[in-house]
């Protein structure tokens, strides 16, 4: 599937905006509320605050923006999201979790129960084991989850977003089989890899940087974990000597976009003007270099082809969502 990907100029914001408000100039006229699932500070909030700072220096909306973080598990702050007034000020930030509790039944709702609006930027997922665990690639790894089937413990959320890349990366290798455990998400999932609790997890590109390697993308060798391979379809700046999974033979890419939602029968004048606000804000600097420093691919994705992105991930994750309730 093709996207749409970002390459606008810091340079064209002011005019790329500027078309957007001639055309909607009677919106916005008070203050709107963006609803985050997830406790401040995580990869979610980072992301709305990114784009709420980007969108108020830059003047792209003339009211401001207020970011509402839900904490507890995310289905919580996803019905919020949904039950908030379609009056075209209230919008929803969320990512595939949300699919996957809809295919296990966590949800009773599902992401065609919103107005979708954009899609902007993706995290890649990277498989990390401990340096001196003898496992030197991922090929390392599977071999040794087909040699031992449920030996190899694998620290994940359950039946969220690094369970389901374990679930992908087992049907890379006939055979192979992980011992799943509840650790939860990047920091626990160090920690626990640091003390020797788990084989292998998952982490985004993120936490990674975060974890395992200096900000010239060199690996820190102070660090106890190191990651076996990229999950994105090309190398990352940020990670230049990290290679991809498809580069070591295997078809394997599993990147999480950041969806942006509204309520049903939300106006489309409501839904076009806060697209175009946050498409102009993802060319901005800050938005930019949070991008670059948090190992995001710059993606930007509206219109049909986020109906089709939204649709084609669906079909790729329920099956893989299912799964996660067998391991």
């Amino acid at each position: 599937m093709k996207h749409k990907f970002l390459t606008i100029g810091v340079a064209a914001v002011g005019a790329l905006f500027a078309t957007f408000g001639e055309a909607r100039a009677d919106w916005p006229e008070k203050p709107i509320k963006i609803t985050v699932p997830f406790k401040a500070g995580g990869t979610s909030d980072q992301i709305a605050r990114n784009f709420q700072a980007a969108i108020q220096e830059e003047g792209l909306l003339d009211k401001p923006l207020t970011i509402i973080n839900v904490g507890g598990h995310y289905s919580i702050g996803a019905r919020q999201g949904k039950d908030a007034a379609p009056d075209g000020y209230n919008f929803f930030l969320m990512h595939i979790a949300m699919m996957g509790g809809e295919a296990t039944g966590a949800m009773d709702f599902g992401w065609r129960d919103f107005e979708p609006v954009i899609g902007t930027g993706s995290f890649c997922n990277l498989p990390v084991v401990r340096k001196d665990s003898g496992y030197d690639s991922i090929s390392d790894l599977l071999a040794a989850a087909k040699a031992a089937p449920d030996s190899l413990i694998f620290g994940a959320n359950l039946n969220a977003i690094n369970h389901m890349a374990g679930v992908m990366m087992e049907g890379l290798e006939e055979g192979a089989k992980f011992r799943y455990v509840q650790t939860g998400g990047g920091p626990p999932n160090f920690a626990a890899l640091t003390g020797g609790q788990i084989n292998a997890s998952v982490m985004s590109g993120a936490e990674v940087m975060k974890f395992a390697y200096l900000p010239d993308g060199s690996e820190n060798p102070d660090s106890a974990i190191k990651a076996l391979a990229y999950g994105g379809s090309e190398r990352n700046a940020a990670l230049p000597d990290l290679p991809t999974f498809k580069e070591l033979g295997y078809d394997f890419d599993f990147c999480v976009t950041s969806w942006w939602f509204a309520p049903k029968g939300t106006p489309q004048e409501a839904i076009d003007g806060m697209a175009d606000a946050l498409e102009a804000a993802a060319a901005t600097g800050r938005v930019q270099e949070f991008w670059r420093t948090k190992v995001f691919e710059p993606k930007i994705v509206r219109g049909e082809a986020l109906t089709t992105d939204l649709e084609e991930t669906w079909d790729r994750i329920q099956p893989i969502a299912l799964q996660t309730m067998k391991k």
